[in-house]
């Protein structure tokens, strides 16, 4: 088995010089840097990972905290993170707490305890004392995709409100009077800020906002589907013109509602999303969205650890805002 010394000798150059290209942390000349890469690629050398580790004390390993591990959205964060950190020798840990607060405290422990150097976290729940605790006890940790008030971390989310806000000024433009949203859950920083936006554009257009078209979705698509069914029933005289979905999910129970009842996207009700669903090719009509972004939040929360990791000083945390832009489709109608 090929050495870092068999390396160092075939490149011309020393042990040290070669540890400090595999590891990325000291200047090397880029003839010297390819020399070396070019031998580690000829031998397919890979480094040993546990030595390594005894040896810098660090154990390499990210962990991916997500609450829900079959959305793509999640899937597409986890690949931003890893994209970033990976050529650097990091590998990912990835565990679904499933919107259970036991498990994610259990997985966190789990992580601490296996000396995981650093924890992309996208949560549900709203615990900042007990994440305070973990951080306090020097778990690294950046937040995705939303926050929790009182949490001393990172956070990398999108611009929830102005999304929100570009979708129901679309339907309003288009005519829209009358609109109901599907809220997530409300404990939760992002739905919070996408019904935000909802009230703003309501309110900045003049346009009546009626409570009973605010429906409760819990970012689940069979509860956006039962509550979709149960106003239809019950409002049937007196719908809304256009619904507003906040999250993917939701959306695909609305429009699963809205096919079970027989009403026609978006002949007899227009419907937005906060995000596309899983396979938007295959729906017609093609849904009016905001066009989200998850590996460009997943790409700067790797970014962000690693600065982290690599900088002892202390450096204040940050909320970094990635924009979201409209992709207008055909499931909106003019009124």
């Amino acid at each position: 088995m090929i050495t870092i010394k068999d390396i160092a000798k075939m490149a011309n150059v020393s042990t040290a010089t070669v540890s400090r290209v595999l590891n990325n942390n000291y200047p090397v000349s880029q003839e010297v840097r390819e020399r070396v890469l070019n031998v580690v690629k000829e031998f397919n050398y890979r480094p040993n990972d546990v030595a390594r580790s005894l040896k810098q004390k660090k154990t390499y390993l990210i962990g991916l905290l997500v609450p829900d591990i079959s959305n793509p959205y999640f899937m597409e964060i986890a690949r931003g993170v890893e994209s970033v950190v990976s050529h650097l020798g990091y590998h990912m840990l990835l565990a679904s707490t499933d919107e259970d607060e036991r498990k994610e405290l259990k997985l966190l422990k789990l992580f601490y305890e296996k000396r995981v150097e650093f924890v992309v976290l996208a949560t549900r729940q709203n615990q900042a004392t007990i994440l305070n605790e973990f951080i306090h006890q020097g778990l690294k940790l950046v937040m995705v995709d939303s926050e929790i008030e009182g949490v001393k971390a990172d956070v990398v989310v999108e611009d929830n409100r102005y999304g929100a806000y570009q979708l129901v000024q679309h339907l309003i433009e288009q005519g829209h009077q009358k609109i109901g949203i599907i809220n997530g859950l409300m404990d939760i920083s992002t739905a919070q800020e996408r019904y935000q936006g909802f009230h703003d554009a309501c309110i900045d257009h003049k346009v009546p906002i009626y409570e009973s078209y605010i429906l409760e979705g819990a970012y689940n698509r069979k509860k956006a589907y039962d509550s979709m069914v149960h106003m239809i029933n019950s409002q049937s005289k007196d719908l809304p013109t256009a619904i507003f979905s906040v999250n993917n999910d939701m959306t695909e129970g609305v429009m699963m509602a809205c096919k079970a009842i027989g009403l026609q996207i978006p002949n007899n009700i227009s419907l937005v999303s906060f995000g596309d669903i899983r396979v938007p090719e295959l729906i017609e009509p093609k849904l009016t969205i905001i066009h989200q972004n998850p590996l460009e939040i997943g790409q700067k929360a790797g970014e962000i650890l690693l600065s982290r990791i690599s900088n002892s000083t202390s450096v204040p945390y940050k909320k970094h805002i990635i924009s979201s832009k409209i992709k207008i489709g055909s499931s909106v109608k003019r009124i």
